[in-house]
């Protein structure tokens, strides 16, 4: 007897840990508070006092979502293997130390795409409705100052270095620097770049280019490749930012819909109260 009501004391004290099922499948609180805390490191870039119960809710959604997803994609025989993960978060992200849960959500991102592409194939967007969709939302085309700055990151100062003075000396030959990686040209507003950058950059003529700047994913140099004045972009610089956004619309009512559908395929069941 006495054994019994120990099984059962310890299967009531198992339950109160969990704080949410998927299926048969269940998950404990002090492993989501576990992957939380990397999580809020990683990617808030927060002290993990000022997270609340209302985030660690959130987070448990998203990791339940995660998970189904997952699980529908493997049933779809579709997968993303380790190196195409690597690549991405080298190409993205840039910085290769990255928990566990971090790289299992953005695996589930790379999964989501590729579900997207077999349920939605090529989405066309046809000149009218880009035409219309801009003169529509023309406020959304108005812009500030912008100036186009390329990224080069370096693992070391000194490869920094050797790359900032190849480059101020209109050297373009740098593959053989090691640990040296080139971004893709992003724009910025000039009002919101750190003060320090501004003064380094101004006045934006093409080719000035910054000292390294330390960073989390490196030494990083940015060179200035083109300027834009304040202003309405015209419709047919435009053409292909509305297209992009067209696209990406249709792709995430397809992903809503899908998603809704999936969900009532599980038995899903929250215990936020045992938070």
């Amino acid at each position: 007897m006495f054994g019994f009501f120990v099984t059962l004391l310890l299967v009531s004290l198992s339950w109160a840990s969990v704080v949410a099922r998927i299926g048969s499948e269940t998950i404990e609180r002090d492993e989501v508070y576990s992957l939380f805390q990397s999580y809020w490191r990683e990617i808030l870039h927060l002290p993990i006092a000022r997270a609340t119960k209302f985030d660690v809710q959130n987070f448990l959604v998203e990791l339940v979502r995660a998970k189904i997803i997952q699980q529908e994609a493997k049933k779809m025989g579709i997968t993303a293997g380790k190196r195409e993960l690597e690549e991405y978060i080298e190409r993205n992200i840039g910085s290769k130390n990255l928990s566990r849960v971090v790289r299992e959500f953005i695996k589930t991102e790379l999964l989501i795409d590729k579900i997207l592409d077999r349920l939605v194939g090529g989405v066309q967007v046809n000149e009218n409705q880009i035409i219309a969709y801009y003169y529509l939302n023309l406020r959304d085309f108005k812009m500030p100052a912008q100036v186009g700055l390329e990224r080069f990151v370096a693992d070391s100062l000194d490869s920094a270095n050797e790359a900032y003075y190849r480059l101020s000396k209109g050297i373009e030959f740098l593959e053989d620097i090691k640990g040296l990686r080139k971004g893709e040209t992003m724009w910025y507003s000039i009002q919101a770049l750190p003060e320090a950058l501004r003064k380094q950059l101004s006045p934006y003529h093409i080719g000035t280019i910054s000292k390294p700047i330390q960073t989390e994913a490196g030494y990083v140099i940015f060179r200035v490749v083109g300027r834009r004045n304040e202003g309405i972009i015209p419709l047919e610089e435009a053409k292909s930012m509305v297209r992009a956004k067209l696209i990406r619309e249709k792709r995430q009512e397809v992903l809503k819909e899908w998603l809704e559908n999936t969900l009532k395929k599980y038995r899903v069941e929250f215990y936020f109260s045992q938070l």
